[in-house]
């Protein structure tokens, strides 16, 4: 009976702290919070939760800032997180782009950023002939590629600057991209249809299209793209680019965008469960020289 009264009691302990880890993890707490607000938001007695913290201090999993004695998380929580995530993002990325090349019947990939490159992470295509050696590890330029545009997705006007600088304008197709206004005039209309479009500038004859991939902190992480010969996707853009928004959803759930925070019977959720944010599938880009035509369908 004692024994099994003082298990409990360990378990209590250990879901408070976790509770405390996600209050903090919270938007409330982004700017770090006090012992009496923790112990009122927590309901515990404020002695509790002060050792508590102190614990928690110990290991690195929060900080106490001095001047304010406001706590935050801690450096190494964020990198437990990081290192979880990276694990996940490339287990994740391997099993979606083997589905989805066959269900899209095209080659699919996920890229991550790299200073001004993207760099290819996973790669799969559904038959021998779109398949070719040496895909994952590829660089490309950010400015001229579908995935490299949707990792700019959350970028200012001067950070995409910047990192044109780093990676370049140039591109392996004829319709690339020539100078940053063009860069950024591609970009904003990449962002209103919620996917990118990248016609014959990676290549001739080539069409891609690309979403981005966030985390549970709503950061765009990685991007889904997709691409095959103009001629055959063309005319099925809207089926093309409904499948990499769900591909980039998927991924996106996976690595916990969306998520809510577990409730503990009875109590008021901490942070509002939200829906992942992803953009419906729009028709094609108005100002596209290649409209699909009525009655195209599915690849």
């Amino acid at each position: 009976m004692v024994g099994a009264a003082e298990r409990d009691e360990r378990s209590a302990s250990w879901l408070r702290a976790l509770t405390l880890l996600e209050i903090l993890g919270g938007p409330s707490g982004a700017g770090g919070m006090g012992v009496v607000e923790l112990a009122r938001r927590l309901g515990r007695d404020k002695s509790q939760v002060s050792r508590m913290l102190r614990a928690l201090a110990a290991e690195g999993y929060v900080e106490r800032e001095p001047r304010s004695a406001r706590y935050r998380l801690g450096v190494r929580l964020f990198a437990l997180a990081a290192h979880a995530v990276d694990e996940r993002l490339r287990g994740e990325a391997d099993t979606l782009v083997e589905r989805e090349s066959v269900h899209l019947g095209e080659r699919v990939e996920v890229g991550l950023r790299s200073g001004g490159l993207v760099v290819t992470l996973a790669s799969a295509a559904p038959d021998v002939e779109l398949r070719a050696q040496g895909w994952v590890g590829r660089t490309q330029p950010l400015a001229s590629s579908a995935a490299g545009r949707a990792l700019l997705f959350d970028h200012a006007d001067d950070a995409v600057a910047r990192l044109v600088v780093l990676g370049g304008l140039e591109g392996a197709g004829p319709a690339a991209p020539r100078s940053l206004d063009d860069l950024l005039i591609r970009l904003r209309q990449d962002r209103g249809r919620g996917w990118v479009l990248a016609r014959e500038e990676a290549g001739s004859d080539l069409l891609a299209l690309g979403g981005p991939v966030r985390d549970a902190t709503r950061r765009i992480v990685a991007a889904v793209s997709v691409s095959g010969p103009d001629t055959r996707l063309r005319p099925a853009l809207t089926a093309v680019s409904a499948g990499v928004l769900r591909a980039a959803r998927d991924l996106s759930i996976a690595l916990g965008y969306g998520a809510a925070p577990p409730r503990r019977p009875g109590a008021r959720p901490l942070v509002t469960a939200g829906r992942a944010e992803v953009p419906e599938p729009r028709g094609p880009d108005p100002d596209d020289p290649h409209p699909e035509q009525p009655g195209d369908g599915t690849p």
